[in-house]
């Protein structure tokens, strides 16, 4: 995967940890993502509008069989605590949440830094593991992260950030 772009490096590695359902909220950070998932004819992928929307499509495609992930930017998560708490870890949904990190260094929007400094400590209240990705090496871990939330029954989090995404070609 060496020669793979930093996106297509992270839609293989999540296919190869068996995630097979998409969902998506816009975000240029993730666009690259996106643009692949939009002509995979291997995984099930819908856009969305809102992230708690996101959510209930992804607990409905976990109830049948499917291993579901939502793409989406880390100030979504405001928009989803609810959805997070009352849907998914109530009924023990495994999700993942591969997240922009907007608000980390190289951020150009000042408007998303206020939240990207407060995802990191929303998802360790709501005890849900995280995994951060800086660099292409970081990507290795994705699968035991993966593995996780389908044993647990309960939603993980990736958060991409403009240093990894810097490397994308």
């Amino acid at each position: 995967m060496v020669n793979l772009s930093i996106s297509a490096q992270l839609v293989a590695t999540l296919k190869a940890a068996g995630v097979d359902f998409f969902v998506s909220v816009p975000c240029k950070l993730l666009a690259g993502q996106i643009r692949l998932l939009e002509q995979d004819t291997d995984v099930c992928y819908l856009p969305v509008t809102r992230e708690e929307e996101g959510f209930g499509i992804c607990a409905g495609a976990s109830l049948g069989g499917r291993m579901p992930c939502i793409l989406m930017q880390d100030s979504g998560l405001g928009n989803s605590i609810n959805a997070l708490k009352s849907l998914i870890q109530f009924f023990q949904i495994p999700v993942v949440m591969l997240m922009s990190y907007r608000g980390s260094p190289g951020e150009p929007v000042p408007a998303q830094v206020p939240m990207g400094l407060l995802a990191p400590e929303l998802l360790k209240l709501m005890q849900i593991p995280v995994l951060n990705c800086h660099q292409p090496g970081d990507l290795g871990d994705i699968g035991s992260l993966v593995e996780h939330a389908r044993i647990a029954q309960s939603p993980v989090a990736i958060f991409i950030d403009f240093q990894l995404m810097e490397g994308d070609a």
